[in-house]
């Protein structure tokens, strides 16, 4: 595809050589001729320019160069755009491997491919361009919206529901029991776990990631919320739309997640707390509390990032002089 071509359909401005066919798309160190790179800042344009590739995909603002250019507003979503250009899916066709068991209740779509080893219990319903890859289990009444794709070893419990355009990665199980119990005195009893788990629709879901049950209430993942691998979400949680969550986050029961909130790796949060819209926690942080919409949190225990960077720094000073300050406390004795 030439360069003038491509630019109209991400919308962009080309700047240079419009007449160069575009191939394939790379990364600046790996490029070639032919391939399509991008680059946010200065740096990565001065290394665009001495690689092969053909085109550059850059900002309104970026300096001119001796590269051809399209200028976007968004060049790493322009070049998201591109590949699914350069690179379209292939339509599937309906598939079951010889191996896989599947009860004679299940509703399949069209386009279902299921693999080798799947077991897909009764009453399930797949919709249509569903990929269940090897080793998948599915309970029975689960519920699998058009075009979403279970990688393998992936399980889900009884009644689980996943809406359009759902990607679940390796390992991921939804709808086992939460941890709830009741303790009267040396006796511990399991407590009900009468809920589901209810995946809206284009929520991507990371390796390894466990999803429990609602205890009573249901626990929901909101629309286009991406679940990054080996996090734990527990019951009866409540994650809203757009949502952004790091690798090895734990999120105790009956949170509630606002719209937009970003997470980082190894956020950990108490039970029956909510987080505000927009909010933005830091990595290795420990929420304790109700956060504000919009709010900036970091530390251990979570508190506004400036506080807790004044807070390192005091310490920081505290341990550096230290021996002076134990020397004039001796000395005022």
């Amino acid at each position: 595809m030439k360069i003038s071509d491509l630019a109209v359909l991400i919308k962009g401005a080309v700047e240079g050589d419009n007449d160069i066919n575009i191939t394939s798309l790379s990364g600046i160190g790996s490029a070639g001729e032919g391939d399509l790179t991008f680059a946010l800042d200065e740096k990565k344009l001065s290394q665009a320019e001495k690689s092969r590739s053909s085109c550059v995909l850059t900002t309104l603002a970026m300096r001119t160069s001796t590269k051809p250019l399209i200028r976007v507003h968004n060049p790493k979503l322009a070049f998201l755009i591109s590949y699914r250009i350069l690179y379209p899916l292939e339509p599937s066709t309906s598939f079951i491997h010889s191996s896989a068991v599947v009860a004679s209740s299940v509703k399949f779509g069209n386009n279902v491919c299921i693999g080798a080893q799947v077991s897909i219990e009764g009453h399930v319903t797949i919709g249509d361009n569903v990929i269940i890859e090897s080793g998948c289990v599915i309970k029975g009444k689960c519920f699998i919206g058009d075009s979403c794709h279970l990688y393998p070893r992936v399980v889900l419990y009884q009644n689980s529901v996943l809406k359009r355009n759902v990607i679940l990665h390796a390992g991921v199980v939804v709808g086992c029991d939460g941890f709830g119990y009741v303790k009267d005195q040396e006796t511990i009893y399991k407590f009900p776990q009468l809920g589901k788990v209810i995946i809206e629709e284009n929520v991507e879901i990371g390796a390894n990631t466990s999803i429990d049950r609602g205890s009573l209430d249901d626990t929901v993942i909101g629309a286009n919320s991406k679940i990054d691998n080996l996090c734990h979400i527990a019951h009866n949680v409540k994650i809203g739309r757009n949502v952004i969550m790091a690798a090895q986050c734990g999120i105790a029961g009956s949170v509630v997640i606002g719209d937009n909130v970003t997470m980082s790796g190894q956020v950990a949060v108490i039970d029956n707390v909510t987080i505000g819209k927009n909010a933005t926690i830091g990595g290795k942080s420990g929420i304790i509390g109700n956060i504000d919409d919009g709010a900036v949190m970091w530390g251990l225990p979570a508190r506004p990032l400036a506080q807790t960077k004044r807070q390192m720094a005091l310490l920081f000073w505290l341990t550096k002089n230290f021996s002076i300050l134990s020397k004039m406390v001796k000395e005022k004795a």
